[in-house]
């Protein structure tokens, strides 16, 4: 989402007819009576014409269109008349996360021994964004495509030893003179990625990467790959660096050897390795470091009538995926997102949800308005709230989400997570009914949204949800083809669920759902959709896909910490009950460090590794539990199939 000055005047909307008096589904005395506020769909559109206008550039997390999207739902809460419910008083709960990798300039260095010359940080190489960190040191040798085709027989490997080295080697395949070739056509093939050599390399027992681009690439310029555009979240199996023809020029002379256009021609034609050792000694500092920008979760807390700290809490993300190359196609052009259904429409559902509480007769227990920030990196927001409440966490006694609410017309409404309370479906059927929709209260998602980490600390959760659409997480996704009408309906719906809830004198009690109401979710969709970079024979960026959840064929069990810390291995946030990861003993705050024998360093290289595994298999996993190392036997269950989100 965007960038702008553009700014809104209050609303202010009246309320206009009563519903007469609640009563407690638990049970209890009568409820005060409370008024049904009329949602206008025009002051609900009004608040996402301007958080997913151009002029919030997208509201990705740390910038200046997601600064502004937080500043603007504070003054509508303060509008609204909520308390501020962040830290020290303030509408604010500030927190950190980590988005992708930076190049530290002033750390990176890159030398070799035998050359007296300063190679340049960004003019003369630069770090892969798929680099591992750190430093390395070690003999320079010249490796071909680093390619390990045998059923092509090609194989840069073959009669030579890389163990030790850092490799130099050329970026993409040897070329074919068939454009329609499956291995060097104009198609890549699976071994010209990045990750496969970086793993060829690794398993080889190299060291580190040095890349070229072939001189029949974009022969009039030599342009190092773009950090900057593309994502950085990955890291692969070793430091891999860019570097320009001239410096490998430099460096293939001062060895004796061939220039890169020799090379090159001798690689696609006779198709036979020409892995030799350089002598000469690379000692390379990658410079790159965790990306750490600042979020803020906006926080406004409406009092209860009653004699109780009790809250229910309502929530949804405000941020999204900014401006970024589309995640569907080639075109590296950055684009803004502007995430009009995900989730300004959640967004501005809370903010009239809060002016129409406020404006109401007082409820008796607290409600606690949030704007999460993160969500599309991890449920950062979500989790950082969870793990630092600005309430006493054991007072909040139910939790409603709203993420994706703007295509109502689209047929598919739901309330998700029903199952996690008694008294859940009921007033769903109820307050559905009465509005007009046609509302499924099938399974809770034990991941994908700011739900998750309230469920996985047992407190009951409804998730509010429309559905998702071919506009999702693409930059169609503007705000003239929101459903106001419909989002009207389900914010009736919510606020009847709402008041309810808040007005309960005991309940609702969390319930664990039966295994087939969980529909585990591994990683979060906006992993799963980002883009495959597929490229042609004369394109700059490699197709580097990430892996997908549509691809395994088994399910280990657990809801990981997407982002990460920077550190090897993969963060479990969650284990789920029941599941193979369950079974074999791991638990919540367990760091995957290995399986099968290979070292997971993301929750990328983590997907790459249970692509390989079918239903029936085992495997051994190490995880990392308080400083030690612990051996575990997983046998894997059959992957699930989404249904939806």
């Amino acid at each position: 989402m965007n960038n702008s000055q553009y700014r809104l005047t209050p609303l202010v909307i009246a309320l206009l007819t009563c519903w007469g008096t609640l009563r407690s589904d638990a049970g209890g005395a009568p409820a005060e009576p409370a008024r049904d506020s009329v949602f206008s769909p025009a002051a609900y559109l009004n608040h996402i014409k301007y958080l997913a206008g151009d002029e919030l550039g997208g509201r990705g997390t740390g910038s200046e269109g997601g600064r502004r999207a937080a500043e603007y739902i504070a003054e509508q809460f303060q509008a609204a008349g909520l308390r501020p419910g962040g830290v020290d008083g303030s509408w604010f709960q500030p927190f950190e996360v980590t988005v992708g990798k930076r190049v530290n300039d002033e750390l990176a260095s890159l030398k070799v021994q035998e050359i007296e010359r300063s190679w340049r940080v960004r003019e003369d190489w630069i770090p892969l964004p798929f680099s591992e960190f750190g430093a390395v040191e070690g003999p320079l040798a010249f490796a071909g495509y680093g390619i390990q085709a045998p059923m092509y027989d090609y194989d840069d490997y073959s009669g030579f030893d890389a163990g030790g080295k850092v490799l130099l080697i050329f970026r993409y395949e040897p070329r074919a003179t068939d454009p329609q070739a499956e291995f060097g056509g104009q198609t890549p093939s699976r071994f010209a990625p990045f990750w496969r050599k970086a793993r060829s390399a690794a398993q080889n027992g190299a060291k580190a990467l040095l890349i070229v681009n072939p001189p029949d690439r974009e022969p009039a310029q030599d342009t190092l790959y773009d950090f900057d555009i593309f994502s950085s979240e990955q890291t692969y199996a070793l430091p891999m660096v860019s570097i320009s023809r001239a410096m490998a020029n430099t460096l293939l002379a001062r060895a004796g050897l061939p220039d890169l256009t020799t090379l090159q021609q001798s690689l696609d034609t006779q198709r036979k390795p020409l892995s030799r050792d350089m002598g000469l000694n690379v000692k390379l500092e990658t410079g790159l470091e965790p990306n750490r920008v600042p979020a803020r979760n906006v926080l406004g807390l409406l009092p209860g009538a009653g004699d109780t700290s009790e809250t229910i809490v309502v929530g949804a993300h405000y941020d999204h995926l900014g401006i970024q190359p589309s995640m569907h196609g080639n075109d590296p052009t950055p684009q803004i997102h502007n995430g009009a259904d995900d989730n300004a429409s959640g967004t501005a559902g809370v903010i009239e949800l809060a002016r129409a509480a406020s404006e109401a007769t007082k409820l008796r227990r607290n409600v606690l308005f949030i704007a999460f920030d993160g969500e599309e990196l991890g449920l950062c927001g979500s989790r950082e709230f969870v793990e630092h409440p600005t309430v006493a966490f054991d007072d909040i006694r139910a939790m409603i989400n709203l993420d994706m609410i703007g295509r109502a017309g689209s047929g598919k409404f739901s309330m998700l997570g029903a199952p996690t309370a008694a008294e859940f479906a009921g007033l769903i059927e109820k307050y559905a009914g009465q509005v007009g929709l046609n509302c499924r209260t099938g399974g809770l998602m034990a991941g994908g949204s700011d739900h998750a980490p309230f469920a996985a600390r047992r407190i009951p959760v409804l998730f509010a949800f429309t559905g998702v659409h071919k506009e999702y997480h693409r930059p169609e996704d503007d705000w003239q083809l929101i459903d106001a009408e419909g989002a009207a309906k389900v914010l009736r719906l919510c606020y009847g669920v709402l008041a309810e809830l808040a007005n309960m004198e005991s309940g609702p009690a969390y319930t664990e759902p039966p295994p087939e109401a969980r529909e585990e979710e591994e990683i979060r969709p906006a992993v799963e959709e980002k883009k495959e970079a597929g490229q042609d024979a004369s394109s700059t960026q490699d197709s580097d896909s990430k892996p997908s959840r549509a691809k395994l064929r088994v399910r280990l069990g657990v809801i990981p910490d997407v982002p990460g810390d920077g550190k090897p291995g993969m963060l479990v946030q969650t284990v789920i009950e029941g599941s193979p990861a369950a079974i074999a003993g791991m638990q919540n705050g367990d760091r995957v460090m290995k399986i099968a024998g290979e070292d997971i360093r993301d929750i990328y290289t983590y997907m790459r590794v249970l692509e390989r595994f079918d239903q029936r298999d085992e495997a051994d996993i190490v995880v990392l539990r308080d400083g030690r190392e612990q051996n575990l036997r997983v046998k894997f269950q059959a992957a699930e199939r989404k249904r939806e989100h």
